[in-house]
């Protein structure tokens, strides 16, 4: 393996893990925002079907 090859693989899974990190806390702020939501005041739109 080229000497050079290791850093950069190491950089790109610790890029990888910081994007899976910040999509699964943006998924669980929506999900508590969505737990918040007057569900009353959601419209039923025609075209859903």
């Amino acid at each position: 393996m080229p000497s050079g090859l290791l850093p950069v693989l190491i950089l790109i899974a610790v890029i990888v893990i910081y994007v899976i990190a910040k999509v699964v806390t943006y998924a669980r702020i929506s999900e508590e925002q969505w737990k918040q939501v007057d569900k009353s005041k959601l419209r039923e739109w025609e075209d859903d079907d």
